[in-house]
């Protein structure tokens, strides 16, 4: 008689694969568009990993934002700045988040940014809200590292044009509203709807191979 394969391990591997790309940085999460922050400094860390890399900088004291940052007019989100980018963090030590694509860009350089390097970013900081354990967190847009401007082209980040007042998003449309309810459409605030299909199918494709190899070493064992 066949013996039926046990799916809980792979079923609870898919699931947390899947959980981890829903809970990622950018699929949650506004960042404000409005408040553009410009941040130089000297590298004390530098960590490489996907989806995020990670670079701690010691900012100067006397930072000043350069009157010319090449590039930054085709960020998105770029046309809900309320003024060029503010200094932040002058004096003090912050950490840059690196989005998926620039993670890639720089990590494959081999002059990517290591511990003593300088470097320059504009980023957007991700809003604040009540039980978000990333809030605060500096996204960079556009970095100045390795000889060059490096921008974030991705899509999934959500921008806002402020953090406060229940501001839109600056990503796409007002969010679309179930008919007769006033009530969100499924999927308007949340990761797009792809987004989630390619996920399931990712973390279905990866439970199916367990369960295969599995069943396979099983009935080779009997």
């Amino acid at each position: 008689m066949p013996r039926r394969a046990r799916t809980g391990p792979a079923g609870a591997i898919g699931f947390l694969l899947l959980h981890g790309m829903l809970a990622h940085h950018g699929g949650g999460g506004n960042y404000d568009a409005s408040r553009p922050l410009y941040l130089r400094g000297r590298v004390i860390q530098a960590r490489y990993g996907y989806p995020h890399a990670r670079l701690r900088i010691e900012v100067p004291s006397g930072l000043t934002v350069p009157s010319d940052l090449p590039g930054v007019e085709g960020l998105r989100g770029h046309d809900a700045w309320a003024g060029p980018p503010e200094p932040e963090g002058a004096g003090e030590v912050r950490e840059l988040l690196l989005p998926p694509d620039l993670t890639g860009t720089l990590g494959g350089m081999p002059g990517r940014p290591q511990v003593g390097d300088d470097v320059a970013a504009v980023v957007y900081r991700r809003c604040e809200a009540e039980g978000d354990e990333y809030s605060g967190e500096l996204r960079v847009q556009m970095i100045y590292a390795a000889g060059g401007a490096h921008p974030y082209r991705g899509t999934l980040t959500r921008f806002v044009d402020r953090c406060l007042r229940g501001a839109r998003s600056r990503q796409a449309a007002p969010a679309a509203t179930a008919p007769g309810t006033g009530a969100p459409a499924a999927g308007a605030d949340g990761p797009p709807l792809f987004v989630l299909g390619g996920g399931a199918a990712v973390a279905a494709g990866f439970a199916a191979a367990l369960i295969r190899l599995r069943t396979r070493r099983t009935s080779r064992e009997r």
